[in-house]
């Protein structure tokens, strides 16, 4: 299989995502669409 700059930007875009959700000062809102974000890129990357 072949690696892309679509695979590593959705890959450096996932790590961004999971970083994010590490932060305190996130809502509960804003928490549960990053959730979402991820779920939906790991899908696209067949991770999920």
């Amino acid at each position: 299989m072949k690696y892309t700059c679509v695979d590593y930007r959705s890959e450096m875009k996932l790590l961004g995502l999971k970083r994010r959700l590490e932060e305190e000062n996130l809502s509960e809102e804003e928490k549960a669409q990053i959730v979402e974000e991820i779920e939906e890129l790991e899908e696209e990357m067949k991770m999920g």
